[in-house]
């Protein structure tokens, strides 16, 4: 026989002394309930419906009877409900309680040894309808007993009543002086106020213990932007991250709401939250936008700013955050904008293999360098109504080659055009050899494509009286350069304003340029088709007798170049020739509408317009 089986009770025998009839009376329950309480040995039992065997239920009473009495109040937050409308059966122990006061009934004969126990049913504890009671903790708030720290909103400061809490130490206010509307900020000595000016950082003012920030009218930047869009900002911000690099500062911290579409471009309304890089992070967190070093306190870098940058970009082209597991190949592959998810994967990957603001830059560039730029061009032609000239000796011309590679894009436009001078069968000759020569030429600056030009006007005159002039663009990118001669002119349209590009050689611009004549009475002049310069009349080139830019024009996106002769300038008012220039979307439509015009004022002249606009 094992240990076990040596020490296991005779359970039979037990229950044969619990359930014998002369143990009905109270005395006798209580002697075999302190009987199987003090059982210190291990047994092995058939466990009650309830969870607890014989032994438990036992020693649960035996404790009951041992315990104090407790009040009435404790007796109360410890009472459990008993089920409604269930039929409680007690329990041994229950009936132990209860024998002083009910008289005990008749106790059957005990059960023979080898007959089964059968378990007593148990109560089901639900609580009453009417008790008011649940198992629910209830939370009770306390409101906080350290004293608020700093200017609360309601106060007055320094000349200013604080009307509303922004955050992070900023509030909106009115000057109690005149009512004026400002931000300004409470905490002080900011990092902030003492870095170099930048055109994105709002202009902020010390005012006794306040920074106040200077208005700015412009509605806050609205998610998603397109993508150019996008890569303008995302540059701007980047040359600001560079800047503040150079000081020592590093961007841990900014408010994604702050960005202004101003009239002066992109503006920030706040501040960015700054640190000294290499010192210690104040650990901040902003969902979706906080760089994990700066949720972990680590030293400030450079590339916190690249983190938030990113995840700034993020936004503005989708118009959701981050999600909170962080973005994933798969995440950024769903942004619908060439370029970008591998621009974002660049900026949001772990601060080891993350790029510096000066990395950012390079890249950036020469993305742009490799996006090329998108032209629409429309010309017409007209021969005018003037009964005396039977051809029509204007030419005009334009070539695009476009060449889509990675390593070295390239997009060239030439585009000119030519009025020409000498009658019957020489005026249209030369303008038709300047412009295919101009259009054809191997050389690589303007004044050189121009004397090619003037080289053929001479080889197909031939001997014959006659010439041309010429107003001749190049766009290399987005870089335009001009080469004119006589009085075609060129005229440039960018953001809401229109810049003639050209120069008249002629005699009506000498009067004006010296004082004898007014710009209006040269524009009526019968003298003005007079030209002081012209192709084919040097054979030998001269310096700065074609006229250039100084330097290179920049073309953005919705920028116009217009080329016209003088049969459409000379009839169309300057003020409708710049209006139409201005407002007409459609450039087809412009060079139709321009014709029409000069038309309608009799179009005495040969009468040409060519448009170029870019349109991405």
């Amino acid at each position: 026989m094992t240990p076990d089986e040596h020490n296991k009770p005779d359970l039979t025998a037990g229950l044969k002394d619990i359930f014998k009839p002369e143990a009905a009376t109270p005395e006798a329950a209580n002697e075999a309930a302190n009987e199987a309480a003090n059982e210190a040995a291990p047994v092995d039992v058939v466990l009650d419906v309830d969870g607890l065997n014989a032994a438990d239920e036992a020693a649960v009473a035996k404790l009951q009877a041992e315990s104090p009495a407790v009040s009435h109040e404790t007796e109360t937050a410890l009472e459990i409900p008993q089920a409604e409308q269930v039929e409680a059966v007690p329990s041994a122990s229950a009936q132990v309680e209860l024998a002083d006061e009910v008289p005990a009934a008749p106790v059957a004969d005990a059960p023979v040894a080898d007959a089964p126990v059968t378990p007593m049913p148990v109560p089901v504890a639900v609580p009453p309808a009417s008790s008011g009671l649940s198992n629910d903790l209830e939370e009770v708030v306390y409101e906080s007993t350290a004293p608020a720290a700093g200017p609360q909103e309601g106060q007055d400061v320094d000349g200013y009543h604080l009307d509303e809490d922004l955050g992070r130490g900023w509030f909106s206010a009115h000057a109690l002086a005149n009512g004026s509307k400002r931000d300004v900020y409470v905490r002080p000595d900011p990092l902030w106020a003492g870095v170099a000016a930048h055109r994105l950082l709002p202009k902020t003012t010390r005012e006794g213990s306040l920074h106040v920030v200077e208005p700015m009218a412009g509605p806050p930047l609205s998610t998603p932007l397109p993508a150019e869009q996008a890569r303008v900002y995302v540059t701007d911000f980047a040359r600001l991250l560079f800047a503040l690099e150079k000081q020592g500062y590093a961007v841990t911290d900014i408010d994604p709401r702050s960005f202004l579409q101003t009239a002066q471009g992109l503006k920030l309304r706040f501040p960015p939250r700054l640190a000294r890089i290499g010192e210690a992070v104040e650990p901040t967190l902003r969902d979706g936008f906080t760089p994990p070093e700066v949720q972990a306190g680590r030293a400030a870098t450079s590339k916190s700013g690249i983190y938030l940058l990113g995840a700034l970009l993020f936004e503005w082209l989708t118009g959701q955050t981050i999600p909170p597991e962080g973005v994933s190949p798969v995440t950024l592959a769903g942004v619908n904008a060439p370029g970008m998810p591998q621009l974002l994967a660049l900026m949001l990957s772990d601060e080891t293999t993350r790029v510096t603001p000066t990395a950012l830059l390079e890249y950036l560039n020469v993305q742009a360098a490799n996006e090329i730029p998108k032209y629409d061009i429309a010309a017409a032609t007209n021969i005018g109504l003037n009964p005396e000239r039977p051809t029509n000796e204007d030419s005009y011309g334009y070539t695009t080659r476009q060449v889509e590679a990675h390593a070295a894009p390239e997009m060239l436009i030439r585009a000119c055009v030519s009025d020409g001078m000498g009658g019957m069968s020489a005026g249209e000759v030369a303008s038709r050899a300047a412009v295919q020569a101009f259009l054809n030429s191997p050389k690589t600056t303007l004044p050189e494509m121009v004397w090619d030009a003037n080289a053929a006007v001479i080889a197909a005159m031939d001997g014959k009286d006659g010439g041309c002039t010429i107003s001749a663009v190049e766009i290399r990118g987005a870089e335009l350069q001009l080469g004119h001669v006589g009085d075609t002119r060129a005229y440039h349209r960018t953001g809401g304003q229109v810049t003639q590009l050209s120069k008249d050689h002629s005699y009506v611009a000498a009067m004006v340029a010296s004082g004898q004549m007014t710009p209006d009475e040269a524009q009526h002049s019968p003298d003005r088709n007079k030209v002081l310069r012209s192709l084919g009349s040097l054979r030998v080139p001269q310096d700065n007798y074609v006229q250039t830019l100084d330097a290179p024009l920049e073309l953005k996106v919705g920028d116009r170049i217009l080329l016209v002769s003088d049969g459409v300038w000379g009839e169309v008012e300057p003020p409708e020739l710049e209006q139409l220039l201005l407002t007409e979307p459609s450039t087809h439509k412009l060079v139709d509408t321009l014709l029409e015009r000069a038309l309608a004022a009799g179009a005495p002249d040969n009468i040409t317009a060519l448009v170029i606009e870019r349109v991405k």
